[in-house]
């Protein structure tokens, strides 16, 4: 009988040995260095080489699906069980459950793309986040075209951390005019997000600052009041984006940050808070995360020792005092919450349930009001989502029922933008318009973001196995149509179309607001939106959605990304990437293209050809010299020349199959003409994307 396996935890010998006790055949407490070369005088020769022979996997991509599906029925309701690094929706280290998970996203290694951006870091990615999207697209991608800009890693990189500023010797009150400018660029970049000064506030701080004649601050200001305005200019220079506004925003954080640790934050008040959240949003604006979270912590922390996320604490109040502690807490937490799930930093705040009746003297139509409640109602869909690891389709639904719920609650103020006075869109808006439209569409940036979070793993789900030639080409209403009711009818499928369906309202959203006359400057969480939806269309266009309007949109997100590239270079990086995105969906087509032309060349010619142009007329000449000659630019040309007619031209709609027989085509690289190509097959991507093909298996 053989001896029963000892559990890890009562194993008195280590698993691994170095290299001095394995010559030695003594035992080795794998410390490095060990006990053994240490009582010799030799830690220098302490190695471990040779401490595993089991096959381990290359490569830094994480994987975003590896884990086994429980179940495959037919039944809608059945609980997929998955590995949560697939589900899209949990960063290990920001569970708001407090509960610690391994984590096993990889750092990315970001290197200089530009002359000025000279440090090289390495940055956490989380699950909720586009970037992590993005490593798994570029992994399945791979499998498709190779070696091309959006799948080389070192080409493209993903994200920017910037040197700190250095701009102490810059006289920022030279420049006073612009304040007033300054200032509504301040309340566009944080509408809704940030409510931390009152109108009087504001007036009493920026006083001196209009007025020549007053060469001191207000008196009852405190030098981090005056440190916190000096940071609320900074934002608005660094939102509007010139290059002489980039200097000064500099010039205005370095001074606000060494008032900010004159005293090296022995005292905390509501003050502190308040000026170490400026400066965090400052610096995600920068390009600075890492920076960011720090200070983002300082301000978190001040919070919980002001006792300000206790109930208790607010009771017997002054109505002005209680306003101030609620809306500074507030801000903390829409901050924390945004910055943990949409650019991946764990949370730093507590577990904290704190009522959400409003505050005396706030507005209930406020987008301020509106974002914290849909904040708190993020932070409850990531902990019911991290519990289990499954595509559970009933908790999906309920969770968008839920969002449904808030959504439908708002104000039609935050709902419909109306501009009677530029009725055109030609004239630019109002500071007022500009800053309510801000507003309003930070408010539904935060619903479609919280869709796609619930959404997206069902979406990679439909449109891999699809992508592997087991999913339909689209919905069908009439089962009876369906060659496989359970593919076509799966709610799995329905739920991929509402994340589609979330990406391009931002899209629209932020396509209708350009033509209105908003004019994009730095916004630091508004561009990440943007980036995340582009990347769910575009794995549509790679998948082959039949849906026209997602190439428009597409087009459209590149547009507004573009606007926002001229003040933020971390969102001309995420133009390159969705460009290059784009050029490999166009690329891996004119493949697919070129293996239906030589699929059917063999038995079929083409007997009349129209020219309607010169460049026809030479297509035709090459086309009828060498009818075996498999000529790809050819083919492409004739599809782009009738997408250009507005007529939707599918390469395999007329005797095929639609995309099953596509894809299975497109993955012969053995035929003629892939040479040419270079593909590579990563010997691990079949194996992470395959449980998902069960989920579209029929079951006869």
């Amino acid at each position: 009988m053989p001896r029963p396996k000892v559990r890890p935890e009562d194993r008195q010998r280590s698993s691994r040995a170095c290299k001095t006790c394995k010559a030695l055949k003594i035992r080795c407490d794998s410390q490095n260095p060990c006990t053994t070369c240490i009582r010799r005088e030799q830690p220098d020769e302490c190695i471990y080489i040779g401490t595993d022979r089991r096959r381990r996997r290359q490569g830094v991509l994480p994987r975003h699906g590896h884990g086994q599906v429980e179940s495959a029925s037919s039944h809608d309701d059945t609980p997929f069980q998955l590995d949560s690094l697939f589900s899209g929706v949990v960063t290990p280290e920001s569970r708001s459950d407090g509960h610690h998970v391994p984590a096993q996203t990889p750092l990315l290694e970001c290197e200089p793309v530009e002359q000025g951006w000279d440090r090289s870091s390495k940055v956490y990615v989380g699950e909720t986040s586009a970037l992590s999207f993005l490593h798994f697209l570029r992994k399945t991608v791979t499998g498709y075209v190779g070696s091309v800009s959006f799948t080389d890693c070192e080409r493209y990189h993903t994200v920017l951390e910037v040197q700190p500023c250095v701009q102490d010797n810059v006289n920022v009150d030279e420049r006073s005019d612009k304040t007033q400018m300054w200032i509504d660029s301040y309340h566009e970049a944080t509408g809704g997000i940030l409510d931390l000064f009152t109108a009087h506030e504001m007036e009493t701080l920026l006083v001196p600052r209009f007025d020549p004649q007053i060469t001191t601050y207000h008196p009852t200001a405190g030098h981090e009041d005056a440190a916190a305005m000096d940071v609320v200019l900074a934002i608005g220079a660094q939102a509007s984006g010139s290059e002489e506004d980039s200097r000064l925003a500099s010039g205005y954080f370095c001074r606000a940050r060494r008032m900010a640790f004159d005293d090296m934050l022995m005292g905390q008040t509501l003050s502190t808070v308040r000026l170490f959240l400026l400066m965090s949003f400052y610096m995600l604006g920068a390009c600075d995360r890492n920076a960011a979270s720090m200070f983002l912590g300082v301000a978190a922390r001040a919070a919980i020792v002001l006792d300000l996320h206790n109930p208790e604490s607010y009771r017997g109040l002054p109505p002005e005092v209680h306003d101030n502690r609620s809306r500074i807490w507030e801000s903390t937490r829409n901050l924390d919450c945004l910055s943990s799930f949409v650019l991946s930093r764990p949370k730093s705040l507590p577990v904290v349930r704190t009522p959400t009746n409003p505050t005396p003297g706030v507005n209930i139509q406020s987008t301020f009001r509106a974002i914290s409640e849909g904040c708190a109602l993020l932070d409850m869909i990531v902990d019911t989502l991290s519990k289990e690891k499954i595509l559970h389709v009933p908790t999906a639904e309920s969770l968008l029922a839920q969002l449904r719920q808030w959504n439908r609650a708002l104000p039609l103020s935050l709902r419909q933008f109306h501009s009677p006075a530029h009725e055109g869109g030609t004239a630019p808006l109002e500071p007022i318009e500009r800053r309510w439209l801000m507003g309003s569409i930070h408010v539904s940036c935060v619903y479609y973001f919280a869709v796609i979070l619930v959404t997206r793993p069902y979406l990679i789900a439909y449109l891999t196995s699809r992508l592997r030639g087991k999913a339909p080409d689209h919905l069908i209403s009439d089962p009876d149509e369906a060659s496989d009711v359970n593919i076509k009818n799966s709610k799995v499928s329905k739920l991929g179309q509402v994340c589609v369906s979330a990406a391009l309202y931002i899209a629209d959203m932020c396509k209708r607001a350009k033509v209105a006359g908003l004019t994009f400057g730095n916004l630091c969480l508004l561009k990440a939106w943007i980036f995340g939806a582009g990347l769910v269309l575009g794995f549509s266009m790679f998948a082959g959605e039949p849906r026209r309007d997602i190439e428009t949109l597409f087009d459209s997100t590149l547009d507004v990304l573009d606007d926002i590239g001229r003040t933020s270079p971390q969102a001309r990086l995420y133009h390159q990437i969705l460009q290059s995105f784009a050029d490999a969906v166009t690329r891996y087509r004119h493949r697919v293209a070129g293996e239906v032309r030589r699929t059917v060349q063999h038995y079929i010619d083409q007997i009349l050809i129209v020219d309607t142009s010169p460049g026809d007329r030479a297509a035709t000449g090459a086309r009828l010299a060498g009818q075996e000659r498999c000529d790809d630019e050819w083919l492409a040309g004739a599809i782009t020349g009738i997408e250009a007619n507005g007529v939707a031209f599918d390469p395999l709609s007329d005797g095929t199959k639609g995309a099953q027989t596509l894809l299975q085509m497109a993955g012969f690289a053995d035929q003629p003409g892939w040479d040419e190509m270079n593909v590579s097959w990563p010997e691990d991507l079949f194996p992470d994307i395959e449980p998902f093909d069960q989920l579209f298996y029929t079951v006869e």
